[in-house]
């Protein structure tokens, strides 16, 4: 997610808290079996890592060689559970031991290489905003993950050395890191507390800490100048029961805070990609803040949000310029007409009641010629036309029948909307999805239609029937309105 906008360049608060050359670094690794990753990834560390640092193990009650092998390494500190506590209590174990000025928590499947300490602490402490930090690498979920190019862990270190070189512009910030590589201030450790134990054997810990620190007033940095290797989640893979527990927390997540931890975060580089340089947005819709993060991160220099979700809304604070809740289609902004350049609708109009009524009320604070950017799942994807020959509508939690829809859309009527709000379509882009029997089934609907000499309206039958999401871009005339202001 690497942005023309640096961190660096967000007015940045000098670090006063910044730690010397020699500060201690507590490097806290939690570990359950697999014994053969550990023990590549304690050899990376000792290869790799001159800085002044401390390696503390939490061995969860591994059953292979692990404890065996651990005692023969007396420079490694340990503590052995006589059972698997769980990633979230071993890190809190591991971080009460701690003596350094940051904590670094590392999975056991991930090998560093050139610099990557040195970097991630470069970060960190360049901005005392800066609550914690992350490195990219080829295996995680979010926006740390990167394409992997090489396919040997020697090719990785020569990779890594060629690559980790300290950039600030490389820097963005984020949401959420993932716990892989987790690199924080012992401060912010003391003012935020451990992990929530609640989580169990782990997964949604690192969400929960992350949105934690945030709301804490800190920041969280994605360092995409830092690159480690990452197995990826070995001792997960090896839980028959690894679903139900990812299920299981998900649920704890949302009952703890209200958001859910997937749908609420996306980053949305799809409609990101859509909106034109400009230097004030309004997110309507606006989650906990993922796609304004994400602009703000290419350069925007103003986003705000409308989100109807209090809960949501906190989280967008914490990353957003300025949040209000409430109905987009009456509320009133404390901004003058014509303020943004740009106004983005991430599948939000077909929630709404009247999306007409919204759409023209929230044009007042469009700039004449700004433009309108949305993403409108199409109820004619193929899989909502078998189910009308079946005779059903099955509402679902998720898609084109999300159960929380209350308009649905074809692109012909998308095109009605933006042009009775007064706008002009410039761009439709589409997102297709279909299976192999869908497919075979729209070979046999394109010929019936051709047969019957059925009008088609845009795409191609087929076309319409494989998208199951429009992006459309659309633009406000440039007639003067009284009152509206200049972007400067």
């Amino acid at each position: 997610m690497e942005g023309t906008n640096s961190v660096e360049d967000t007015n940045p608060v000098e670090g006063t808290n910044s730690v010397g050359p020699n500060a201690l670094v507590s490097i806290i690794m939690p570990v359950y079996n697999q014994w053969a990753y550990t023990k590549e990834c304690l050899a990376a560390i000792h290869r790799y890592t001159p800085e002044n640092h401390e390696v503390i193990v939490v061995n969860n009650g591994s059953t292979d060689e692990t404890l065996v092998s651990l005692q023969n390494l007396p420079m490694v500190k340990r503590l052995d559970n006589d059972h698997n506590e769980g990633f979230p209590k071993a890190c809190n174990q591991g971080m009460a031991m701690a003596r350094g000025d940051t904590l670094v928590i590392l999975n056991n499947d991930v090998v560093v290489s050139h610099n990557w300490l040195k970097n991630l602490l470069h970060c960190l402490y360049a901005d005392d905003r800066h609550g914690a930090v992350g490195p990219v690498t080829n295996w995680v979920s979010g926006g740390q993950c990167r394409a992997q190019p090489y396919d040997t862990l020697e090719r990785f270190h020569s990779f890594a050395e060629q690559y980790n070189h300290t950039d600030s512009t490389r820097w963005d910030y984020a949401l959420r890191l993932v716990g892989f590589c987790l690199v924080l201030r012992k401060s912010v450790y003391e003012q935020v507390g451990g992990f929530d134990e609640q989580f169990g054997r782990g997964n949604f810990e690192d969400d929960d800490y992350c949105l934690r620190v945030r709301r804490a007033g800190y920041k969280l940095v994605v360092a995409g100048d830092t690159y480690v290797h990452h197995h990826g989640s070995i001792t997960n893979r090896a839980d028959v029961g690894f679903a139900q527990l990812l299920q299981g927390n998900q649920a704890r997540f949302v009952h703890k805070w209200g958001v859910n931890p997937w749908y609420s975060v996306f980053t949305r580089e799809d409609l990101a990609d859509l909106v034109p340089p400009v230097k004030r947005v309004l997110d309507v819709g606006c989650a906990c803040g993922g796609l304004g993060l994400t602009l703000k991160n290419r350069g925007v220099a103003e986003v705000a949000g409308i989100e109807l979700d209090p809960a949501a809304a906190v989280d967008a604070r914490t990353v957003l310029d300025d949040v209000w809740v409430g109905d987009a289609s009456s509320l009133s902004l404390p901004r003058p007409p014509g303020w943004y350049e740009a106004l983005v609708f991430a599948d939000v109009l077909e929630h709404m009641v009247d999306p007409l009524a919204a759409l023209v009320h929230l044009l007042t604070y469009l700039k004449p010629g700004g433009v309108v950017v949305a993403s409108i799942p199409n109820v004619g994807h193929i899989s909502v036309l078998q189910g009308l020959l079946n005779g059903t509508w099955t509402y679902q939690s998720a898609g084109v029948l999300d159960r929380t829809h209350l308009r649905f859309f074809t692109l012909v009527e998308m095109q009605r909307l933006l042009n009775e709000a007064g706008l002009t379509l410039e761009f439709v882009g589409m997102v297709q999805d279909v299976t192999p029997e869908q497919e075979q089934f729209l070979t046999f609907l394109s010929t019936a239609v051709e047969s019957q000499h059925l009008d088609s309206q845009g795409p191609s039958l087929p076309d319409r029937c494989r998208t199951v999401q429009y992006y459309l871009r659309a633009r406000k005339a440039f007639a003067a309105v009284k009152g509206e202001v200049p972007v400067g």
